[in-house]
């Protein structure tokens, strides 16, 4: 027979996974209210920091963002078109290990981001222009380029091809080739360079826009753009092994900066450090530059203006 004190026990211990419930609800609903600046450590409200394209007010820190943010910034009145394309087979190797397989991986990765791959492509209008873009979300196993990417890439080449569109941009931020899929990966970096050739034969410009580019990436389709834009900031990469391997490899110390954007534009790897609000505009001035095109319609939104059409 239980006794009161049990009873009480009971009912207290009940209230209080209610309680815990409650509270873990509620952090997991407010976590995007704020935000941390990695580099400068200042808070953002959640609305602040979408309404200035997820770039810190105070220290200009351009936060990695999703692909579908890069679509509502990139295109005019956030109005875009997605492009389908073939589902290839995951995890060829089915790979694993003692913490999680790689397709368990992958469906945390497409629930998480509503994405088939870590890069995605989508067609729209840039002040006007017909135009594709390809982005990378690095909420999608880091960005890693895996078959399904690699697939989406190419056909993002052949669609801009066949629908003979101004330019095709491709924004990067990646942690290289999926090791997951081995060798099938790897093929992925011939079979974009391909897709590059295709609008190369095509005269289609072909622009890389990073913030993270390394690894198989940069070896290919990241590296072969007729102009190559970085965003500014000392957490920016552009390079294949990362500054460690590379210090420890050849065992002498290296700048501060090396691999950002400050670094990598005195190499001439990159043609200019764009900020995000501006990169719109400089990409559709340089494609009418370089198809001949007048009377190319610009944005003359501010900054926060064009924020606001994006967020609407």
């Amino acid at each position: 027979m239980t006794n009161w004190l049990d009873k009480i026990l009971s009912k207290a211990k009940a209230a209080g996974a209610k309680l815990s419930d409650s509270f873990k609800k509620k952090t997991i609903e407010n976590a995007d209210l704020w935000s941390s600046c990695p580099e400068c450590k200042k808070m953002f409200l959640g609305k602040e920091l979408k309404k200035n394209m997820h770039v810190c007010t105070q220290c200009d820190y351009h936060f990695r963002i999703s692909a579908d943010e890069r679509f509502k910034i990139f295109f005019d009145n956030a109005s875009y078109e997605m492009i389908d394309t073939k589902r290839l087979a995951e995890d060829p190797n089915k790979f694993k290990t003692e913490l999680k397989a790689y397709k368990d991986q992958l469906k945390s990765a497409k629930k998480k981001t509503k994405q088939i791959a870590s890069l995605v492509s989508a067609h729209g209008k840039v002040n006007g222009l017909d135009m594709i873009c390809s982005s990378f979300d690095f909420n999608f196993n880091g960005g890693t380029l895996s078959m399904q990417s690699g697939q989406n890439f190419y056909e993002a080449c052949e669609y801009a091809v066949k629908n003979k569109v101004s330019a095709l941009t491709v924004f990067i931020t990646t942690g290289g080739a999926a090791l997951q899929e081995n060798l099938f990966a790897l093929y992925q970096m011939p079979k974009t360079i391909l897709g590059v050739q295709m609008l190369k034969e095509n005269k289609i410009p072909y622009f890389v826009v990073a913030n993270v580019n390394i690894g198989g990436v940069s070896a290919s389709f990241g590296s072969l753009g007729d102009f190559h834009i970085m965003e500014p900031g000392k957490k920016t990469i552009w390079g294949f092994a990362g500054k460690r391997v590379v210090q420890g490899t050849i065992s002498e110390p290296l700048p501060e900066d090396f691999q950002s954007a400050s670094h990598v534009i005195t190499t001439g790897a990159i043609d200019m450090i764009t900020h995000r609000k501006d990169q719109k505009n400089v990409i559709s001035n340089l494609v009418s530059i370089l198809l001949k095109k007048e009377n190319v319609q610009q944005s003359t939104l501010s900054s926060s203006e064009e924020a606001q059409a994006v967020n609407q």
